[in-house]
């Protein structure tokens, strides 16, 4: 998968989301603080407000008319723009009417002023009790700021969605930046002994594509470290041979000799001793960093683009494999699908696909190739193995199908053969998690 040094479109989606949640959050939260514990106390100060200014304008009423009301009070006789129907009460404005009904024995008619508004926080027009044939008087009753009802403000909402952008941001750099980062610092390998193993590549795209380099680093390091493993154990089993040989010739030239010659052959003896210890010192080297578990990790993508690269004309093997990191058997791996891949070259007809991926936590790798070959599902039989050397696959007689059988029950899976949709021969790996081995460490 492709990335860049910059963060990817999945990444701006979750910053996006992360910082809308943020925000929605602390908004919400703001909201329910003021409808639990302030709400209740705003109701009760405009309950209190309005009973006392509407009492005290109705009973100066009853002695004056409303024209010589002293300034601060307005009171008017016709409502602006009262040929329109007015607005329903909102949920604040019932919760105020039923509370003075309620608790003051109060009830009048309330609507809700309109641009323009005649004061710049809005407010009620209230209609007075009148005696019969008196004109309608309507009192004009602000919301102004109180000590609680600042709490509404407009700034103060703002600041709560600001606030809560700032916080989604923070957490999205702190789950795809500082917690990816600590789990990859906390992963680099504190040892001189391959195999080494691989980084989790999670987090934005800058930090997945570094972790991705440095897997592939650690991949190469690992790969070198098998073939340097592999030679050295060649070299020691092709000494081997020859001294033993060598070994035994003097021996038995030995015991044929008298006097100085025969001390000679006891120096070569000797010799030939000292480099039997040589090849044993390099037989240890060869395997003293061989990993105590058979289980290693790897991606697989790289894994099988190596494997493909291995053959000759690698163009008629064909690569469909995500991005995985996985923990297991990688000879027992290697082995199998050099088999199927054989198998497929020899029965079938390139080109093969060679592709994988997961279904509910269990990994399959399918080989197809695109005869009709020799062979079909049904005459493809895994007899027991000849003793002749397994390793010469230019032959197979159905070894190496038996042994990928065997590999993928070692896994917890099987092996399962089928007619390819392009006409030949589908072989598909079924590899299953268990307890002490989840098979698939990240999917990218």
């Amino acid at each position: 998968m492709p990335l860049a040094p910059r963060l990817g479109p999945a990444d701006w989606v979750r910053l996006l989301l992360a910082a809308l949640a943020g925000a929605g959050g602390l908004f919400l939260l703001q909201l329910l603080l003021l409808r639990t514990l302030l709400e209740p106390q705003l109701i009760r100060e405009s309950e209190l407000r309005i009973t006392r200014s509407v009492r005290l304008v109705e009973g100066v009423l009853r002695s004056m008319p409303s024209e010589e009301l002293p300034p601060g009070v307005i009171a008017r006789h016709q409502l602006p723009a009262e040929d329109t129907p007015p607005r329903p009460a909102g949920r604040f404005d019932t919760r105020v009417i039923e509370a003075l009904r309620r608790n003051q024995g109060l009830e009048r008619e309330f609507r809700r002023d309109r641009p323009p508004l005649q004061d710049p926080w809005g407010g009620h027009w209230i209609r007075l009790q009148r005696e019969a044939g008196e004109r309608d008087v309507w009192l004009y009753q602000p919301e102004r700021l109180t000590s609680l009802s600042v709490w509404f403000l407009p700034i103060l909402r703002s600041v709560a969605i600001v606030s809560g952008l700032l916080l989604g941001i923070a957490l999205f750099l702190r789950n795809q930046v500082e917690v990816p980062f600590r789990r990859v610092v906390a992963a680099i390998p504190d040892t001189d002994f391959p195999p080494l193993a691989l980084l989790p590549e999670r987090g934005i795209a800058p930090l997945r594509l570094l972790t991705l380099r440095i897997n592939r680093l650690l991949e190469r390091i690992n790969a070198g470290t098998a073939e340097r493993r592999l030679l050295l154990r060649g070299l020691a089993h092709d000494l081997a041979a020859p001294q033993s040989r060598l070994l035994l010739q003097i021996e038995q030239l030995r015991d044929r000799l008298e006097g100085p010659p025969r001390a000679m052959a006891d120096a070569a003896l000797e010799e030939v001793r000292r480099l039997v210890l040589l090849s044993d010192q390099l037989t240890f080297l060869a395997s003293g960093d061989q990993p105590a578990s058979a289980c290693e990790c790897v991606a697989l993508d790289d894994f099988c683009a190596r494997l493909a690269a291995s053959y000759p004309h690698p163009e008629r093997i064909r690569l469909a494999v995500p991005r995985l990191l996985l923990r297991l058997d990688l000879v027992g791996l290697e082995r199998s699908l050099c088999n199927l891949i054989d198998n497929a070259l020899e029965y079938g007809r390139p080109p093969l696909l060679l592709s994988a991926g997961l279904q509910r936590q269990c990994l399959w790798i399918r080989l197809d190739d695109h005869g009709p070959g020799l062979m079909s599902p049904t005459q493809i039989t895994m007899p027991t193995p000849p003793r002749s050397n397994d390793r010469q696959r230019s032959r197979h007689q159905g070894l190496g199908l038996q042994l990928v059988e065997r590999y993928c029950r070692s896994q917890g899976g099987r092996l399962v053969l089928a007619r390819s949709p392009a006409g030949g021969l589908r072989a598909e790996m079924q590899l299953n998690p268990t307890a002490d081995n989840p098979i698939v460490l990240h999917e990218s």
